[in-house]
């Protein structure tokens, strides 16, 4: 199936709509009516996915004529959110998931909350941006995927929300290979805002996996009916996408364990880089320390100072200079306060274990 055979679907001329699909028993999609929104919730073959625009003021008065809906569910769909979160009751399984924002250039780092409300035989969507599981499940079933139930449809945007989110988990653990280079080849500064970025980001999706794994997990605890089909498949759905956000989930803990190990290196070097500068002024400083007093005496306004009537008086005061200096160097060496840093050359090396003679154990 071509995604133009889905074409109809986004003119169904039912106001706040972005589009309505229907799906028949075998799971085939094709453009749905207005006179299927009428039917929303009936016994029926199949199933029919509707997806409002909540930003346009006729969707939550067509949401709030829908009598398939339970106050739960309009208020999932409708309600102001500040936190994820999902509640299954009077056979509807209804909330929210955080998502990703989709432009035109793809999916994008801003967030928002997709809604729905899921029945026996519809599912209704509503958003206020364009949510990138939505985007991604319609372009799936445009290209001919069969979802043969409403929660085969929710599994499929769930799926596609986890993608993404690992998606973007694999882009920071590559800025952080980035970084850990730039570490080792001794550019730590340039490591820093690299490094900053990674774990701001890191942290943002840390907190919608683990919200995200929080929320699906409730789907496992509804009351076990084994005579109800439907309680199974919902179960069944919500296993598997526990243990897909759940490895998700550690997969983000071993990358801010990674951060925090690069942050500690990082720092480290910049303190060894920070004393190394210290040290070259604290020395430096104290050269000149009897270069200053040297010109601080003799530039006092008294009579009979050395040197003060002979012509090559400022040659002696350079000299003296130079002496005092010289003197600090000597005793600053005596001290070790400038003895030079081991480097890789001149460490000793491990010797190499001596071969054995012949016959020896």
């Amino acid at each position: 199936m071509t995604p133009d055979r889905l074409k109809d679907a986004l003119h169904a001329g039912i106001p706040g709509c972005l589009w309505i699909i229907r799906f028949d028993a075998q799971g085939r999609a094709g453009p749905g009516r207005a006179e299927d929104l009428d039917a929303l919730g009936s016994a029926r073959e199949g199933f029919v996915w509707l997806h409002m625009d909540l930003t346009d003021v006729r969707a939550r008065p067509q949401i709030a004529r829908i009598a398939a809906l339970s106050d739960s569910a309009r208020e999932a769909l409708c309600d102001p959110l500040d936190h994820q979160y999902l509640e299954y009751s009077e056979g509807l399984v209804s909330g929210a998931l955080l998502d990703h924002e989709r432009t035109l250039a793809g999916p994008a780092w801003r967030t928002d909350y997709l809604r729905f409300a899921i029945g026996e035989s519809f599912a209704v969507t509503a958003r206020r941006s364009p949510m990138n599981s939505v985007e991604a499940a319609r372009g799936a079933i445009g290209r001919g995927m069969a979802i043969e139930s409403p929660l085969a449809l929710f599994e499929l945007m769930a799926t596609c929300l986890v993608d993404e989110l690992s998606r973007m988990t694999n882009d920071i653990g590559a800025a952080f290979d980035r970084a850990e280079d730039l570490i080792i080849d001794g550019s730590g500064r340039k490591a820093r805002p690299m490094l900053g970025a990674g774990r701001r980001d890191a942290v943002r999706l840390s907190r919608q996996v683990g919200g995200l794994v929080s929320t699906l997990a409730r789907l496992e605890d509804i009351e076990d009916d084994p005579e109800d089909a439907r309680d199974n498949e919902l179960r069944e759905v919500a296993a598997r996408l526990v243990q897909h956000t759940e490895s998700l989930g550690r997969d983000m803990q071993a990358l801010q364990d990674r951060a925090r190990l690069l942050q500690d290196e990082l720092n480290a070097i910049l303190n060894l880089e920070t004393n190394d500068r210290l040290y070259v002024l604290t020395v430096v400083t104290t050269l000149l320390l009897p270069a200053t007093f040297v010109t601080g005496f003799f530039g006092m306004n008294l009579k009979n100072l050395p040197f003060s009537e002979s012509e090559e008086g400022v040659a002696y005061a350079t000299v003296v200079c130079v002496v005092a200096a010289g003197a600090i160097l000597l005793l600053m060496r005596r001290w070790g306060l400038t003895a030079a840093q081991e480097d890789e050359e001149s460490r000793p090396r491990a010797s190499s274990p001596s071969r054995p003679a012949d016959g020896g154990y």
